[in-house]
């Protein structure tokens, strides 16, 4: 037996990640050009698989087969209708060589070891091709480690629907993985779709719901984010101890409950979200020290924010943020700083607000006065969260119209948009 070193991280561990090992039995690969090979469904798999050269195809007829199953040389496995049963215990099928390819297979009864890793599919060589798959009913759906140059496409990965969502396997998880693409599958009830110490990689056109993180970087430089739709997760998406990570024409919606936001940044440099549309979650935007670096930036541009509770929350407020171009529609606060203070130290600039109530004499669909929102009502709420019971209520109402008739009363303006953008959204 050859031992085959793997490590991992917890999802939810920010320390460092804990190493596990899988045995593999060691094969003698034949020699000879490739073959085509066919299997019905009760045959064993392994031996065919022993029995083939490099380059080989092993056709599967529809129904079912036995796992698990080690995919030891490049190979292609056309399987469309044909369906790969673990033992309730392990990883299911591994993909261990480069340049190995998997077209339309369901693969289900994976083990639930988290310590172990246990997966649907596990992916250790590069160039690998995963299309059309269907990954259920195991812990882990797709696992890349130190897996690069993937494509995994039109697959579909579905977790368990009851259950505590923390006890859940992520959908697919890259680790130390580079240029891989990630696009047109479907995760739904999965823990995370989670991206450690990878770069490079593009994600497109993928729908993710009923999860925990729609897509989760840390310590991911250089990722791509585009035409996603993360709804109804905890998180739509979240960047931390990242850098160059861009996000654009995703919708990330439906995220609520007392942690919910769409979209996150931690202490990330060079994080570009653009022509986003982000809707009724619970927080639109958070940024926690995003940027982090003192010559960092962080830009928010074209992106719609419409009925979320807060439109951008700031935990902590630096210098290089961005903010311009945006649409922010009937958010209950557009912009809220937590513990009070103000937003000062971001740029505003040219973004549409629809609290705006100045006008446009010149008529260049730009306000002729700046928005500088300064309600007595919102400090309040920032600096005693609890008052937020009282939003709207003609208690709240009566204090904002003292701090207008009487600006010596009036708290600090929150920040200042110099050119806030007319018209409807």
């Amino acid at each position: 037996m050859i031992p085959l070193w793997v490590s991992w991280a917890w999802a939810q561990d920010m320390a460092a990640p804990e190493v596990g090992t899988v045995e593999i039995a060691s094969v003698e690969v034949p020699v000879g050009p490739p073959r085509q090979a066919h299997a019905r469904p009760g045959d064993a798999l392994q031996p065919l698989v022993d029995g083939l050269t490099p380059g080989s195809t092993l056709t599967l007829d529809p129904g079912h087969y036995a796992g698990p199953l080690r995919l030891d040389r490049a190979l292609t496995l056309e399987a469309e209708g044909a369906v790969l049963t673990g033992p309730g215990r392990g990883t299911v099928l591994l993909l261990l060589a480069d340049d190995v390819t998997v077209r339309g297979l369901e693969v289900e009864g994976g083990g639930r070891d988290a310590h172990d890793g246990d997966a649907g599919v596990l992916v250790l060589g590069d160039r690998a091709r995963l299309s059309r798959l269907w990954v259920h009913d195991v812990l882990i759906g797709i696992d890349l480690r130190a897996a690069n140059d993937a494509v995994i496409e039109d697959s579909r990965v579905q977790g368990p629907v009851d259950g505590p969502m923390g006890a859940r396997g992520d959908g697919i998880r890259l680790w130390e993985s580079y240029r891989n693409t990630v696009r047109r599958n479907h995760l739904d009830h999965v823990r995370d779709m989670v991206v450690w110490y990878s770069g490079h990689n593009l994600f497109v056109d993928n729908r993710v719901e009923h999860a925990r993180y729609g897509v989760h970087f840390m310590h991911a430089d250089d990722n791509r984010v585009v035409n996603n739709t993360f709804v109804d997760n905890v998180v739509g998406a979240f960047v931390m101890y990242s850098t160059d990570i861009y996000l654009r024409h995703n919708v990330l919606a439906g995220a609520n409950g007392a942690a919910g936001m769409g979209f996150g940044c931690k202490e990330s440099d060079r994080v570009t979200m653009q022509d986003n549309r982000v809707l009724g979650n619970t927080t639109g935007f958070y940024l926690d020290a995003c940027p982090h670096r003192i010559d960092g930036r962080a830009s928010i541009r074209g992106n719609l924010l419409a009925y979320n509770h807060a439109g951008i929350r700031f935990h902590q407020v630096k210098p290089g943020v961005d903010i311009g171009a945006n649409d922010l529609y009937e958010n209950g606060a557009p912009v809220v700083v937590d513990g009070g203070g103000d937003a000062s130290l971001a740029s505003f600039l040219g973004n549409r607000w629809s609290e705006y109530e100045g006008y446009d004499l010149d008529d260049d669909d730009v306000g002729d006065l700046p928005y500088a929102p300064a309600l007595a009502s919102r400090g309040l709420v920032q600096k005693r969260p609890v008052a937020t019971f009282f939003a709207g209520t003609p208690a709240a109402m009566l204090l904002d119209f003292l701090g207008t008739a009487f600006p010596m009363l009036a708290p600090r303006p929150l920040f200042t948009d110099p050119e806030p953008r007319m018209g409807r959204t």
